[in-house]
């Protein structure tokens, strides 16, 4: 049996290390909560990719490059073999009129000529960006994804302190059962005996 003390110790260690170690599951439940259905009257970042460089144009409205006009050569499509140089120069991308102004990207591949794109740009105050399907000539808006710092930090470390405080009554509810059920068959055994 441990003593009391060391037991407080292990309690408070492992509280402490399951508070930090769940954070990045926290991040990710709470990134869904960012993301609502398309909404055409937003402004959003759309990647034009070219031969040998790319662009990400903001538009109000997706009908402005999408479906590509004739005599342009730029597609939506980010080919397989340069995903990699295609996410480095978007992140590279800055704009002097909002120096805070960072865009982010995830390409996921869905077949040959069709992808899910996620474009966010992340300011100092608002996060804003479209989540999309590419094709080479056109893109179809799937969800708008938005929110501002105040809104982002205080649902993220809700979102946190729910699943935390879930894990650790979740934890103490199936030790109570356990040693419920090993008092009782150690009070059944005594009484056999």
């Amino acid at each position: 049996m441990t003593s009391p003390r060391l037991r407080k110790i292990l309690v408070i260690t492992l509280g402490i290390v399951s508070f930090v170690a769940l954070f990045p599951l926290s991040i990710r439940l709470s990134y869904l909560l960012f993301t609502r259905p398309f909404n055409p009257e937003w402004n959003y970042p759309i990647l034009l990719v070219w031969p040998d460089h790319i662009e990400v144009r903001w538009t109000h409205s997706i009908s402005e490059v999408s479906p590509r006009p004739k005599g342009e050569t730029y597609t939506f499509n980010v080919p397989p073999e340069r995903q990699t140089w295609v996410e480095e120069q978007v992140r590279k991308i800055s704009y002097p009129q909002d120096l805070d102004l960072g865009l982010a990207i995830t390409v996921e591949q869905l077949g040959r000529d069709r992808q899910r794109i996620q474009l966010e740009s992340w300011g100092s105050a608002e996060m804003t960006g479209l989540i999309y399907e590419a094709q080479p000539d056109r893109i179809v808006p799937l969800h708008s994804r938005a929110a501002d710092v105040m809104s982002a930090l205080f649902i993220v470390v809700g979102v946190h302190l729910l699943l935390w405080g879930g894990a650790w009554f979740g934890v103490r509810l199936i030790w109570r059962l356990v040693i419920k059920q090993q008092q009782s068959r150690a009070a059944v055994v005594t009484h056999t005996i």
